[in-house]
């Protein structure tokens, strides 16, 4: 998140007149309203514009003394800031040095000790979901950045709650951070709790529903305990863009990298997801995508048309891409796009396509038990249509391409998979060279298979 500054030049600590050019002294910026300054480690005084002579001892004291659009200077003062933020308008938290890090206060397991206060923390939610807690809550319709900060958000290990998060994005907010990273989310160690997300942009089980927006930068979000970044809720949308998203495969629950979900959109680009994986014992997590949990490096479920990943790198999760429409009815156009991505060890399947329309385009997809798997099941509301093309498969341990079907006696819907001007080689169990599907024969998959090689 950014700033400007003032293009007066400081000559002195006296006021020099040269030729009608009047020179301020430094002591000038004292009572800049738009550039604030905080050390934890300083004494508050002085002419407040520096790291030595601060204005505040507490980023949130800045905070709530900033006018609209100033920036907030964070120096690395002397250790973690421990301190829960709340931001209800635009403003500009910038690191004024290395090691700038935020950190969440103490807190028991039962949240009494620690509470989101802004009015997107108090939206009305549906049944089922609890109010959200935040290291950092951004309410407001302005713009908000973040640059070059360091986000904790870690509970105690035995807190069980589902809306644990380090950054929430609501209210209207289009959130810019660049050069920053979110360092644990949830319970810690992991608990199996389902709560734990890095970066929540926007929320679609709130009553009206919460709507956030992001443009993350080379951001690094690790070791959160459900999932990286979110990105949720009809209207809300993010770029991401050559940023990391990785955490520890764990034997607690099923995490994601990054989520798009309920009519969220997102462009996803040259970031590198890794690590999702779920090893409880089967069967609870497994390599069966239709009865067993998996993680999922990229989740697109319900995501609005548009939403896509491409020139990204996407490894060692259980699934590296799995991709699902949740409109009423078939689109016309694709839901999601695939494309020029490199899947590499994503162990039980590199991209999973549901119910809808995914274009897979221009990938390298390697290693694993299923390069592209088409689902079919008894309960989706209209088949896969599934467009496969110049795509390199190879070194699959079970197949190129399959449709995954339940076998259903009745209920399943046909659908269809096409492959074109595709490389496949170096995996087993292929229908010419591409495909092995059990479908059933009254809801067969219809396949097409042009230029393969």
């Amino acid at each position: 998140m950014k700033l400007k500054r003032a293009t007066i030049t400081l000559v002195s600590a006296s006021i020099v007149v040269m030729a009608g050019l009047v020179v301020l002294p430094n002591a000038a910026f004292a009572t800049s309203p738009k550039s604030l300054w905080v050390n934890s480690a300083a004494t508050v005084g002085g002419h407040k514009n520096s790291c030595t002579t601060p204005g505040f001892n507490t980023v949130q004291a800045a905070i709530a003394a900033a006018p609209a659009s100033a920036t907030i200077h964070i120096c690395p003062g002397s250790g973690p800031y421990v301190e829960q933020l709340t931001i209800t308008q635009p403003v500009s938290l910038v690191s004024a040095g290395t090691g700038v890090t935020i950190a969440l206060p103490s807190v028991d397991a039962s949240l009494t000790t620690l509470d989101s206060n802004t009015a997107c923390d108090a939206a009305d939610v549906t049944a089922g979901y609890s109010p959200d807690e935040d290291e950092i809550s951004i309410c407001t319709t302005g713009q908000v950045n973040i640059s070059g900060i360091t986000v904790q958000a870690l509970w105690p290990a035995n807190t069980c709650y589902d809306s644990l998060y380090g950054i929430l994005v609501a209210g209207g907010a289009d959130l810019t951070m660049t050069d920053s990273t979110v360092n644990g989310a949830g319970g810690s160690p992991f608990n199996g709790c389902q709560g734990g997300v890095g970066i929540q942009v926007g929320m679609a089980w709130t009553n009206p529903v919460e709507v956030g927006h992001a443009t993350l930068k080379t951001v690094t979000v690790d070791q959160y305990q459900k999932n990286g970044i979110t990105v949720d809720g009809a209207g809300s949308t993010a770029k991401i863009t050559d940023t990391t998203v990785s955490t520890s495969p764990t034997d607690q629950l099923a995490q994601n990298g990054i989520q798009v979900s309920n009519g969220a959109g997102a462009k996803i680009t040259a970031s590198n997801i890794s690590g999702d994986e779920c090893n409880y014992t089967a069967p609870v997590c497994g390599s069966d995508s239709q009865t067993e949990a998996q993680s999922t490096g990229v989740l697109f479920y319900g995501a609005a048309p548009g939403t896509s990943v491409t020139h990204s790198s996407i490894s060692g999760s259980d699934i590296g891409v799995y991709s699902l429409d949740m409109a009423a009815t078939a689109p016309a156009t694709p839901n999601a796009t695939v494309s020029n991505d490199t899947l590499n060890g994503d162990r039980f399947e590199a991209v999973v396509l549901d119910q809808g329309t995914t274009v897979v385009s221009d990938n390298t997809i390697s290693g694993g038990n299923v390069g592209i798997q088409v689902l079919q099941y008894a309960g989706q509301a209209y088949g896969v249509k599934g467009i496969a093309k110049d795509d390199t498969i190879s070194g699959m341990t079970v197949d190129a391409v399959q449709v995954s079907s339940d076998d259903a006696l009745t209920g399943d819907l046909p659908g269809s998979i096409s492959i074109s001007k595709s490389k496949v080689s170096g995996n087993p169990g292929s229908l010419a060279g591409s495909i092995s599907d059990n479908s059933p024969s009254y809801a067969r998959y219809i396949e097409t298979i042009k230029n393969d090689t």
